[in-house]
């Protein structure tokens, strides 16, 4: 039997402050962090900051501009990597380089035992640098969407956690030889299925509604406006909330526009999204990542619509493929799934019984613990 890793003292965890995904899962192993290793202190790297500000601002705005403006573009260099190995692994070599030279200097001055890292590039660096003994500590990372992308994946750290069985033989195709498992949901302890009856109240909504909420991450990509349309189209006994995030242009365009009196409750930033998720029935997104991830930590049945090129679609298929989400790719048929939702609440309850029974029950303790000494 092996000998359980020692606690470490010192944990490092690589992030980047492109949208909230990454942040978001970083922050859940934090919170769950002292509850393994109660004596070990927790560091934070921005991969992207560790390249330089001004990098780091221009990484964030070639990443909206080609995922709103380009997406055509987005998804040939997404998809590339999958068909071409030798891009793939020019872009790794390249990416490797540039990022793990630049957080170096951030990692020897802090010495951490473990270091976690839940940000691709991110990742890239790290094993740049164990590839060239510059790294002693343990290394691990989470991939926190549906479909590990194989910019995500690399085979000489330590363990790299997904998030289902499916995501998981997607991983071991992309990348053979990969140590891989799979993980607990990176979401925060918050998101926990709730009263569903007082969040509404607390959001000053009717009670008695049938209610989607969509949330396309802190960014607010995609068509979110005609993701409302087709929801308040399914009939006037459903209400939405929609979930701008720091996205505030998307926030005034939504709350001036033409919709049915008192069935749309808009929302900008906010940090409690835990009871607007215990509000809803349904989870509506485009993304995959961490609004996916808190919808089904929280106990709510998760729709995919009109997904973002690229990874959004790589993880509307595969949550749909593992039974965990329902697709609905066009505004049309997202109208049809919400109306027949809210007509049969057997049929929506169903379902999300149906999704949690193939959802991962691990907690992140476990994951940490796993962790290879």
């Amino acid at each position: 039997m092996l000998e359980a890793a020692p606690s470490p003292h010192r944990a490092l965890i690589v992030s980047a402050n492109i949208g909230e995904g990454h942040n978001a899962a970083g922050r859940a192993i934090a919170e769950a962090i002292p509850r393994v290793w109660p004596r070990c202190r927790v560091g934070w790297l921005d991969a992207l900051e560790a390249v330089g500000p001004r990098f780091a601002r221009l990484a964030r705005r070639f990443y909206r501009t080609q995922v709103q403006s380009t997406p055509a573009a987005y998804e040939f260099f997404f998809s590339a990597m999958w068909r071409h190995r030798w891009y793939l692994e020019s872009t790794r070599r390249g990416a490797g380089a540039l990022f793990g030279r630049r957080m170096a200097p951030h990692i020897r001055a802090f010495g951490p035992e473990v270091v976690i890292s839940t940000y691709p590039l991110g990742s890239a660096g790290l094993s740049w640098l164990r590839r060239r003994g510059r790294l002693s500590a343990r290394v691990t990372a989470w991939v926190p969407a549906f479909s590990p992308h194989p910019s995500w994946l690399y085979p000489n750290l330590d363990i790299t956690y997904v998030m289902h069985p499916e995501a998981l033989k997607v991983a071991e195709q992309a990348e053979p030889g990969i140590r891989a498992a799979v993980g607990a949901l990176p979401v925060r302890g918050a998101f926990v299925p709730g009263d569903q009856i007082a969040a509404r109240e607390r959001l000053g909504l009717p009670t008695d509604r049938f209610t989607a909420v969509i949330s396309n991450g802190s960014l607010g990509l995609g068509r979110m406006d005609r993701t409302v349309t087709a929801l308040l189209n399914a009939g006037p006994e459903v209400q939405v909330i929609a979930v701008c995030g720091r996205n505030e242009r998307l926030r005034g365009q939504l709350a001036a526009g033409p919709w049915p009196s008192g069935r749309l409750c808009v929302l900008g930033w906010t940090d409690d999204m835990p009871s607007v998720m215990a509000a809803a029935d349904a989870v509506v997104s485009n993304g995959g990542g961490g609004t996916a991830l808190e919808a089904i930590a929280t106990e709510r049945l998760v729709v995919m619509s009109d997904p973002v090129p690229g990874h959004g679609r790589a993880n509307a298929e595969l949550m749909a493929a593992a039974g965990l989400a329902l697709l609905a790719p066009t505004p049309a048929e997202l109208t049809d799934v919400i109306r027949r939702l809210a007509d049969d609440p057997g049929a929506a309850a169903m379902q999300t019984k149906t999704a949690l029974a193939r959802a991962t029950k691990r907690k992140l303790e476990d994951d940490l613990t796993a962790i290879p000494g």
